[in-house]
């Protein structure tokens, strides 16, 4: 509740959840020293009208509690008993200090669950900070609950023999895909079970990388050595626990400081790896969480499981941005007419190149919608690539794809700016593990297609070898520095999409296909791979329904990015300005002797490129596509 009286006094009232059994009505009151004798009455009525089992009302009340000017006020607060708690002077005068004035108060309901309140002097105003502090015990946190598999009696050697002498030739005489996959993912899951079964723990606090069994071993002693203590009450068992309390301190902060310097000196070549240490350093970073409330539809949702469908609708409504567009023309696919010299179809895949793939996983990556986690697909890879072979070969030549595989785990992502509002937030996609594997090896025959026939577009500098974010900007400033040495002005924008990976149109995308070379039977498979896809928004344990995807390619997969360049490849076609990308952030420039004729070129330049985004059924973000003139002239 939120109140102001003119010339009288202003109050701002909190109900503060601390636990299911705990509320705290706070009460901020200020009340200006010129208010008449009816700001009393008011007050206490706005008071005694507020619901609350325990109330703090703290604020500059400008009734001098010291003086008997505050005698009404103080019978009031008998009347709602309320006691004050502030005891010196927060307005003190060192000159005279019998003029020393007590107007900052803090009154309560339960002085009993509070500590004598503090004054504290400041260089800030006239008046004394005040502050109390709540005598109580802060609520036993529920334990996490996480389901994962019991490794301690793991043998590897014991579960890849097993593996290895399992007959998989029934399952390579399955002729259908999806037959052939719920086949390997049972015979695969039940072995594993009997090696490494399911159990439910019980995990308190932060999940620590550096942390290890000895140092555990550590302060468990510390604990003993604690409760031992302090039961004998004897000197030398206290002696004996501030020892060991204080190897504990120096262990975790020497094992801290060598995880994180090892991992940050092992990957000084790598910036994403890097930064991503970096960032765990912070306590708080517990990875991806809901935040406390959304919005949606001007309505504030705060129950998770709303939330979590919210999400999910909000990412699946973006493949249809486009659409939700008024377009003054009518919509039609240019035809590209151009012969090609190449063409390109799939070859089958070798076990040694599945082994290969499979060895490269990432063993601490989590499971995906399948429930495989890559510790245990990783340590079977010789065991399991024949099978798997079969499998990836299968799908190729039926030009089918597992339903599993096209179902997703996302994560919303928080890019910046407010966490209620859900446009803030970035799908990144949980994929099954073995459908990543099986785009890994895919990726490699179609980058090697495009690099050897020179396809991409040399203005591309995302997610392509040898080019990175700093080749693209020194491309970007070399281009602008020699306009300027020219004497040249140089005007440019800095366009951004929006949604662009979410607003893919996949017919749109399988005649770009086309139109690079690719067979009808590889435009087939991939036209499989993006069709009944499904998603569900997953954070920690709990989960939304899965929805199906209309556009888009996954992020967080290996072939979405690949495809999207694919798709906005022939984006700098017909423009004769100079123009750079990365991923689908663009930009596009141009130069001439005058401001006026180097902004005309942009603008046309710039109807083109609408048009072409356009065609593609990308819309432009304006908010965040930005203009700049780059000049050596001084502005008049």
């Amino acid at each position: 509740m939120q109140t102001s009286m003119a010339k009288k006094f202003e109050l701002l009232a909190l109900d503060l959840e601390i636990s299911n059994s705990l509320h705290i009505t706070l009460v901020g009151c200020y009340r200006a020293p010129s208010a008449d004798g009816s700001a009393l009455p008011s007050l206490m009525e706005l008071l005694s009208s507020l619901k609350y089992n325990e109330v703090v009302i703290i604020g500059d009340l400008n009734w001098n509690w010291l003086q008997p000017v505050s005698d009404d006020f103080k019978s009031y607060c008998d009347c709602l008993n309320l006691f004050q708690l502030v005891n010196d002077p927060t307005r003190p005068n060192p000159k005279f200090p019998e003029k020393s004035s007590l107007i900052d108060l803090i009154l309560t309901n339960s002085p009993s669950k509070y500590s004598t309140a503090a004054v504290f002097a400041n260089d800030i105003s006239d008046h004394c900070i005040i502050a109390i502090s709540r005598n109580t015990k802060m609520p036993k946190t529920k334990p996490h609950i996480i389901i994962k598999r019991n490794v301690k009696q793991f043998c590897e050697q014991s579960f890849c023999q097993e593996l290895y002498e399992f007959d998989w030739h029934t399952m390579m005489e399955i002729d259908n895909v999806e037959t052939a996959w719920s086949y390997f993912h049972n015979e695969f899951t039940k072995i594993l079970d009997r090696h490494a079964p399911i159990r439910h723990y019980k995990v308190k606090g932060r999940n620590n990388p550096w942390f290890s069994s000895d140092l555990a071993n550590q302060l468990h002693e510390r604990n003993v050595a604690w409760a031992k203590a302090r039961h004998s009450d004897n000197a030398s068992d206290w002696l004996a626990f501030r020892k060991l309390r204080n190897a504990c301190t120096t262990a975790i902060r020497n094992v801290k400081s060598d995880h994180f310097l090892k991992n940050t000196t092992e990957n000084l070549n790598n910036p994403s790896k890097f930064w991503k240490i970096v960032k765990s350093l912070n306590e708080n970073n517990s990875g991806i969480e809901l935040p406390s409330s959304i919005m949606k539809n001007t309505c504030n949702i705060t129950d998770k499981t709303e939330m979590l469908l919210c999400f999910n609708e909000h990412f699946v409504s973006s493949g249809s941005l486009f659409n939700s567009i008024k377009h003054s023309a009518e919509y039609s696919l240019p035809v590209n007419h151009e012969d090609l010299t190449h063409n390109f179809s799939f070859s089958l895949f070798t076990t040694s190149e599945v082994s290969k793939a499979l060895k490269l996983l990432d063993p601490t990556k989590s499971a995906g919608p399948d429930d495989l986690e890559p510790y245990f697909i990783k340590a079977a890879a010789d065991s399991i690539a024949l099978p798997l072979t079969y499998l990836f070969n299968l799908s190729l030549s039926t030009n089918t794809i597992p339903h599993a595989w096209k179902s997703a785990y996302v994560l919303p992502l928080l890019k910046g700016g407010d966490p209620t509002n859900l446009n803030n937030y970035r799908p990144i996609s949980k994929l099954p593990i073995l459908a990543k594997v099986l785009e890994g090896l895919i990726s490699v025959q179609l980058k090697e297609f495009l690099i050897s026939n020179n396809i991409l577009s040399p203005s591309q500098s995302g997610f392509r070898k040898q080019h990175s974010t700093t080749t693209a900007a020194l491309k970007v400033l070399n281009d602008i520095s020699e306009s300027l040495d020219d004497k040249r002005h140089c005007a440019a924008l800095f366009i951004d999409l929006s949604k662009a990976f979410d607003t893919v149109d996949h017919t749109v995308l399988k005649n770009k296909l086309r139109s690079i070379g690719l067979s009808e039977h590889s435009v087939g498979w991939f036209a499989n791979y993006l069709s009944d896809r499904t998603q569900c928004v997953k954070v920690q344990n709990q989960k939304s329904k899965f929805l199906k995807v209309s556009a888009g390619v996954p992020q967080g997969s290996i072939l979405g990015p690949l495809l999207f360049t694919i798709y906005i490849n022939d984006l700098d076609k017909g423009i004769i300005d100079n123009m750079h990308l990365y991923a689908d952030d663009t930009i596009l420039y141009t130069s001439a002797l005058s401001v006026e004729l180097a902004i005309s070129k942009l603008q046309s330049a710039f109807n083109q490129l609408q048009n072409t985004f356009y065609h593609l059924k990308l819309v432009l973000n304006s908010n965040k596509t930005k203009y700049m003139l780059f000049s050596k002239s001084k502005a008049k």
